[in-house]
């Protein structure tokens, strides 16, 4: 267990800067609009990822019908990365096939959001248009 820690705090190091700034973001976009998505504040339409932070929460404490309403690939995000994890921090190894099933786990989220843009949307959140978005006030402006 203390490998496994060690390593998880050796990669957290290597990656601050990241965190840092990924921190910064979130805080300044949800002051500004009020929403995390980038296409979404652009462009008022949601993302592939739309919903997937709130679906793979609520899969994960056991409301499993809530998750997949919300975002159906959020499944495949939690096998990816119990796979990743463990390869990467209980065995110590750094697959060379974790960026096919990376690549294999977005064209399944890709494709799940075709699905639902051309299906589910406009309807619930998170397939819902941001009426509050950059694109809208540019063109209003004009």
């Amino acid at each position: 267990m203390r490998i496994v820690l060690k390593r998880i705090a050796k990669d957290i190091k290597d990656f601050r800067l990241a965190f840092v700034l990924f921190a910064a973001y979130n805080i300044m976009v949800r002051k500004l609009f009020h929403a995390f998505c980038p296409q979404l504040i652009l462009t008022g339409f949601p993302c592939a990822g739309c919903g997937l932070t709130r679906a793979v929460f609520h899969i994960l404490t056991g409301n499993f019908e809530r998750g997949i309403r919300l975002n159906p690939a959020a499944v495949f995000w939690i096998l990816f990365f119990a796979w990743f994890f463990w390869n990467r921090y209980v065995l110590g190894k750094t697959k060379q096939t974790a960026k096919y099933w990376l690549g294999a786990t977005a064209a399944i989220t890709l494709m799940i959001y075709l699905y639902r843009m051309t299906h589910c949307f406009p309807g619930a959140p998170p397939m819902v248009y941001y009426r509050n978005n950059l694109l809208q006030k540019l063109l209003r402006n004009c």
